[in-house]
């Protein structure tokens, strides 16, 4: 990664922007072929048309996520989570541009459009994950901090319209105190932590303050009120992702898979 740019070059916010429009653009274009391979009212002649545009974004999802993450990088003290998710989501476009590459000129049959059709899904998907930690890590190092009661917190994320996927957790009743901090990125921590938690058998776990100034989420039967928050596919660069964008907020998050249980300390 590129480091060492300086902090607020005139008319860098527009042209990060920019950037993040044209990810999400190729990546639509992505996950537009996918869907015309599942739909059985589009024919093979349509689908041929429209490969070589789609290959050729593949190149371009590379250029934005490395122009995006080379400028993540130059705000956090090490690289280490910029380059793990660039590393996990450059493989899955060179399989797509080579899928794609060696379906030109040839007839689309049933056959073939089964096997672009499983491909193409998955890349997609693991593809638009790639892009949810971009953007991740990007507000962890660009977003505002304010000053937040807890409990609030969690009742916005609740009821904001953000898009993605959502997860339910409880929080416990005397969740009291206030904070510093970036609520999306906050949100979406917490989130990783119950999806984390759901993939060991807890649902709905439990939120609630623990030692230190820090929020836990465990199974618990304790009562509390039922809340949907933000979260964020479970790949493989998930968990690093979600710790360097808690660190950029000032807050260190810790994962026990063996109890299970999920701490995020928060600033001072």
């Amino acid at each position: 990664m590129e480091r060492g740019r300086p902090e607020g070059t005139p008319g860098e916010p527009a042209r990060l922007e920019a950037e993040r429009g044209h990810l999400r653009d190729a990546l639509g274009s992505v996950r537009n072929l996918a869907q015309i391979l599942h739909s059985v009212r589009v024919g093979p002649r349509s689908i041929e048309s429209v490969l070589p545009d789609v290959r050729d974004s593949c190149a371009a999802i590379d250029s934005h996520a490395k122009t995006l993450l080379d400028s993540v990088a130059a705000r956090l003290p090490d690289d280490a989570a910029p380059d793990e998710l660039l590393a996990w989501m450059l493989p899955r476009t060179r399989e797509l541009e080579c899928e794609l590459g060696a379906a030109l000129g040839k007839p689309v049959n049933a056959k073939a459009r089964l096997r672009l059709e499983q491909v193409v899904t998955r890349v997609s998907r693991e593809l638009e994950a790639g892009r949810a930690l971009v953007d991740l890590l990007d507000e962890a190092v660009r977003g505002a901090r304010v000053q937040l009661d807890l409990a609030e917190l969690l009742r916005h994320a609740h009821v904001s319209r953000d898009d993605g996927d959502r997860i339910e957790v409880r929080v416990a009743p005397d969740l009291v105190g206030e904070v510093s901090l970036n609520a999306r990125v906050c949100s979406l921590v917490l989130g990783v932590g119950a999806s984390l938690l759901r993939e060991r058998g807890t649902s709905a776990p439990l939120v609630r303050l623990g030692t230190g100034r820090s929020l836990t989420l465990a199974a618990d039967d304790a009562a509390g009120e039922v809340v949907s928050l933000p979260t964020l596919p479970l790949v493989a660069p998930t968990l690093t992702c979600a710790e360097t964008a808690a660190r950029a907020c000032g807050a260190r998050l810790d994962w026990d898979s063996s109890v299970p249980r999920f701490t995020l300390h928060l600033p001072a």
